[in-house]
C-alpha cells in the first residue's frame, strides 16, 4: 500500500475529530500527523473554528441545543422578573403600612385645636399644646419653620397616623419652638388651609400701646383719630438693636374712623387714605425712622415737645 497523501488525511480529519473512523484509519492519521507538520497545522485551524465544545455537530443537534439554552434564559428572565415584582410589591405593601401607621399625615387644619399658649418672657420661646381630633390616631411627630411666604410668621406641621388594631390612641401634641419674640405661630393642615394658633401682637398690647404712643407723641400731626398705626411684620434686629416697623394709614375723610376688633381692623365713612412706614427702637430712649419718599430712605425724628 502506497503512502497516504495529504488531501486524503485532510478529508479524514473531521471523522477523526468526531472519533468515527475504524481503527486503521485513525492509526493512518495519528502516524501521518506525527510526521507532517502542514497538517498538524491544518487540524489545529479545523479546531479553532469550530465552537467550544460543538464538534461537527450536525445542523439539527445544534439547533436542539441552541432552542436549549433559549429556554434557560427565558427561564431566568422570567424568575428574576417574579422576584423584582415580589420584591416591589412587598415595598409598595411596606410603604403603605409605614405612610398609614408609622409617619403619618397631615391632618385638616379644622381637625386640630390649640388647648394653651405659653410664651416665656425670658427665653422668647413658646409652648403649644394641643389636641387632634381624629378617633383612632395617633401623633406621631410635630414639625416647625419660618413661613416662606408671611414674614414674621412660624408655620407648625403636626403628623397623625392611624393606630394599630388595640393600639392607644395618643392625639395630644406639643411643642417648644424658641425665638417667637414678635412672631405669630399657625398650624397647618393637608387642605393647605391654615389657622393661627397665636399672635404675639396681641400678647402684647401693652408693650405696642406705649410704642404707639410715643410715634404719635414725637410726630405732631399725627394722632389715633387720623392716622391708623397697624404693626407691618414682627420684631426685627437693625444697627444691633431690636425695632418694630408700623404701617401708618391717614384718614381725610369728614365721617371716616376705624375700629380694632382682635386684630382685625375695620374702617369706616367715606375715606381716602395714604400710606408711609415707621420704624421704632424697643428699647428707651426709643429712636423713631420715617420713611421720606423723597429721599428713598428711613430719616431720624428729632425729639418733639409733648403734644398738649
Amino acid at each position: 500500500m502506497g503512502e497516504i497523501t495529504c488531501d486524503v488525511i485532510r478529508d479524514l480529519m473531521p471523522g477523526y475529530l468526531d472519533g468515527v473512523l475504524s481503527v486503521a484509519g485513525d492509526s493512518a492519521v495519528r502516524e501521518h500527523l506525527e510526521s507532517c507538520g502542514a497538517c498538524r497545522q491544518f487540524l489545529a485551524e479545523m479546531k479553532e473554528e469550530m465552537a467550544p465544545g460543538q464538534g461537527s455537530a450536525s445542523i439539527g443537534e445544534q439547533a436542539a441545543l441552541d432552542g436549549f439554552k433559549k429556554i434557560r434564559r427565558r427561564t431566568r428572565r422570567l424568575k428574576m422578573a417574579a422576584v423584582m415584582g415580589g420584591l416591589l410589591a412587598a415595598a409598595l405593601v411596606l410603604g403603605v403600612f409605614l405612610k398609614v401607621y408609622v409617619i403619618g399625615s397631615l391632618p385638616w387644619a379644622a381637625s386640630m385645636h390649640i388647648d394653651s399658649a405659653q410664651y416665656d418672657e425670658k427665653t422668647q420661646s413658646l409652648t403649644l399644646q394641643g389636641t387632634v381630633n381624629y378617633a383612632g390616631t395617633r401623633v406621631t411627630r410635630v414639625a416647625w419653620r419660618d413661613s416662606p411666604s408671611t414674614e414674621g410668621r412660624v408655620d407648625v406641621f403636626v403628623y397623625a397616623a392611624d393606630t394599630l388594631p388595640f393600639g392607644r390612641e395618643e392625639r395630644e401634641f406639643s411643642v417648644t419652638i424658641p425665638d417667637m419674640k414678635g412672631k405669630n405661630a399657625c398650624l397647618v393642615g393637608s387642605d393647605y388651609d391654615t389657622f393661627k394658633a397665636y399672635d404675639w401682637n396681641n400678647d402684647h398690647y401693652e408693650l405696642l400701646y406705649s410704642l404707639e404712643e410715643e410715634i404719635y407723641r414725637r410726630i405732631p400731626e399725627w394722632t389715633r383719630e387720623n392716622v391708623i398705626l397697624s404693626p407691618a411684620q414682627g420684631i426685627f434686629r437693625m444697627d444691633g438693636a431690636e425695632w418694630m416697623e408700623y404701617s401708618a394709614t391717614y384718614l381725610s375723610g369728614e365721617d371716616a374712623y376705624y375700629q380694632r376688633i382682635g386684630d382685625q381692623l375695620l374702617v369706616y365713612g367715606d375715606i381716602s387714605s395714604a400710606w408711609e412706614h415707621v420704624r421704632i427702637s424697643l428699647e428707651e430712649p426709643h429712636e423713631i425712622r420715617l420713611y421720606d419718599r423723597d429721599m428713598g430712605g428711613y430719616q431720624t425724628v428729632e425729639c418733639a415737645e409733648q403734644k398738649q
